[in-house]
């Protein structure tokens, strides 16, 4: 006869990511700038502010991506790398830098980092060949 596994052995075991001191994720879709993650309205006589459809439907693909991976959970402070294809898909010259923000919530939503205010260290570049990935994220824990 088998033992039953108890609600709280059976996420520890196949749902919450386990906690590991590193993690390598692959990225097939470039994030949008952080230009266009929210767009802004107004309703009522106020301004409203909300994550654009192109942000929220990368996010959530992003997030599917990274879960499916099963990069683990990089707890406390960590460091993060990101390293993104240059010229992904189009000629058209981008900022590095706004490829940050939208990577750290994805990161966040996908629970492998409890919170992108952890974040230690933060370094972005561009390459010439990600062998079809449009980006490549490292998250390590800072000893």
């Amino acid at each position: 006869m088998t033992e039953r596994m108890s609600a709280k052995q059976y996420r520890e075991q196949f749902v919450e990511p386990k906690a590991v001191v590193s993690a390598r994720i692959l990225i097939t879709n470039m994030p949008p700038s952080a230009n266009g993650l929210r767009k802004s309205f107004i309703k009522e006589g106020k301004v409203i502010s909300v994550k654009s459809d192109g942000y929220s439907d990368w996010r959530k693909a992003a997030v599917t991506e990274i879960q499916s991976q099963g990069a683990g959970r990089v707890e406390g402070p960590y460091r993060l790398s990101i390293v993104a294809q240059r010229h992904w898909r189009s000629k058209q010259a981008r900022d590095i830098d706004n490829i940050i923000k939208p990577i750290s919530d994805a990161l966040v939503k996908a629970g492998v980092v409890q919170d992108d205010s952890l974040a230690e260290c933060v370094t972005a570049r561009w390459a010439d060949d990600l062998q079809g990935h449009a980006v490549v994220i490292d998250v390590e824990v800072c000893l």
